[in-house]
């Protein structure tokens, strides 16, 4: 029941990706950086950390719209993926990024204002025939490196967000902030391998789970692992 809730939130956070499509933009912020504004999307990438500190990467799984599409190209391509080569690029990707917003809040002479509904027609992104090609590019280049890379491929080598996501839960542990964990209880654990193998996000479960458990910002609280234990070894707690 768990799998079909969640299946079922990303599918429509998917099917709402044209009103939303600007909230989660890249560029967004960079226009409004230019003129001193704190746009939408700037905000809810703010947003995106501060509940991190305390639910980790479970956007990725539970609302992001691309969780969608990267488990549909998983029908495709279910190889894992090697995560530590593709990080490297999202988080260059990321500090390009992140200095060319800051730069340009300094070239405009610092934060003047915020706009919400920056770029957006009353909160609707796609508003014209014109900026359909953007909705199309980007869903175009999330499922082609999603089907030749491997298991959420893109998300680990091109999202821009889950850096937010990352260092809000990465904070948390260093605070000692009660936070969302899949655990694991070793004594039930027969190495059967099912939750290595239903893992999108290509963790080894059984030897990230082996100290009690999983520690990795990897992780993005999907419950795959948790479901498919046919032991029960693998539960949500907030540790």
């Amino acid at each position: 029941m768990r799998q079909k809730i969640r299946k079922a939130l990303v599918i429509i956070s998917l099917l709402l990706f044209p009103i939303t499509l600007n909230f989660f933009s890249p560029y967004v912020p960079i226009d409004g950086a230019m003129n001193g504004i704190i746009a939408g999307s700037l905000l809810l990438f703010m947003f995106m950390f501060v509940t991190a500190i305390f639910f980790g990467r479970a956007w990725c799984s539970w609302v992001c719209p691309m969780a969608c599409l990267s488990e549909m190209c998983q029908g495709i391509n279910n190889k894992k993926v090697n995560v530590k080569r593709l990080k490297i690029i999202r988080y260059f990707i990321f500090a390009v990024w992140a200095g060319f917003v800051i730069a340009m809040f300094i070239l405009a002479g610092g934060i003047k204002g915020v706009d919400p509904l920056r770029l957006t027609s009353h909160g609707i992104s796609v508003d014209s025939p014109a900026k359909f090609i953007i909705y199309y590019f980007v869903l175009a280049l999330f499922f082609i490196i999603s089907i030749t890379v491997g298991k959420r491929g893109a998300c680990h080598s091109i999202c821009w967000m889950s850096p937010f996501l990352v260092g809000g839960f990465t904070i948390g542990k260093w605070l000692n902030i009660p936070q969302l964990r899949i655990t694991s209880d070793k004594s039930l654990c027969v190495e059967c391998g099912a939750c290595n193998k239903k893992c999108p996000m290509s963790i080894n479960v059984s030897l990230s789970s082996k100290d009690g458990s999983i520690e990795t910002s990897d992780c993005i609280f999907c419950g795959e692992c948790v479901d498919h234990c046919k032991k029960k070894a693998l539960r949500y707690s907030i540790r």
